[in-house]
């Protein structure tokens, strides 16, 4: 399995379009690792995870083959809001806009993100068609077995994040969510499942929140947790994405931070196999 990383800020990007904190200025800058688009990954070529306003941008920078839009089939919303699903991009799947015509790509999520395609224009055409993502009903995507599970974070709607399964391996796309809540830890015990990968939220970088993001106290609770419980061992892979400007640290500093803790983080275009 290959997770690409496309995109890796939270909301406002990295820098944030209008903000001139140190961490937007320093950004500027620097460029390179610095430069942080809205969170978005696509596993082996295959699924993709989330659809924010700068998927274009990272069509473009992937270099095309690196993440073939009209080739991917599988599309796995995390939640409705403006940073990780752009549903009138969709649209442009059309025939006339789209030739020849495409296959058909498999929509998942909520019910928030079902109504959030139905107030668009035409979302569910021929060439799109959206599926009910339940938390613990595990799906399938091709040869993969993807498991919908509830999230920590914004209560007016039913936010999820993801396992994968694929021939004998596993991975964890864990954002945007607080510390996980009861019955996903009931769900990880019973499962026998162990990750070999397992990316998640840190928002808020240094500064401990669990109610709604994380920052790396969180994580490194989470991932002891995982440990304790057997979803995850020395060989498993621990990822940190989904940055806030407001954690107040660039790649470098967010380096220092998260490596001595046994993490790795994240940046656009990073590429991890397992």
């Amino acid at each position: 399995m290959k997770l690409l990383f496309l995109g890796t800020a939270a909301a406002e990007g990295i820098p944030a379009i209008f903000c001139s904190c140190p961490v937007c200025r320093t950004a500027r800058e620097r460029k390179g690792k610095d430069i942080r688009t809205r969170s978005q990954a696509l596993l082996d070529r295959t699924i993709l995870f989330d659809f924010p306003p700068d998927t274009y941008a990272h069509y473009i920078s992937s270099g095309f083959s690196g993440c073939d839009l009209p080739a991917i089939r599988y599309l796995f919303i995390t939640h409705s809001h403006g940073d990780h699903l752009y549903p009138l991009e969709l649209n442009l799947r059309k025939p006339n806009f789209a030739n020849p015509p495409l296959e058909t790509l498999h929509i998942y999520g909520s019910r928030a993100v079902e109504e959030a395609f139905q107030a668009g224009e035409e979302s569910f055409s021929p060439c799109n068609e959206f599926h009910r993502a339940k938390p613990f009903e595990t799906l399938k995507a091709g040869d993969y077995r993807i498991t919908p599970l509830p999230a920590l974070h914004d209560r007016r709607e039913e936010c999820l994040f993801y396992a994968a399964e694929h021939e004998g391996k596993a991975l964890l796309y864990a954002h945007d969510t607080g510390f996980f809540p009861p019955p996903v830890w009931d769900y990880f015990s019973k499962a026998a499942l162990r990750f070999n990968l397992i990316s998640l939220d840190c928002t808020t970088m240094m500064h401990k929140e669990g109610n709604n993001h994380m920052g790396i106290p969180d994580a490194i609770e989470v991932k002891k947790r995982l440990h304790d419980i057997g979803a995850a061992d020395e060989k498993t892979v621990f990822v940190l994405n989904h940055f806030s400007h407001n954690g107040g640290l660039n790649h470098d500093e967010l380096c220092l931070a998260a490596e001595k803790e046994g993490f790795i983080p994240a940046y656009d275009g990073l590429e991890i196999e397992i």
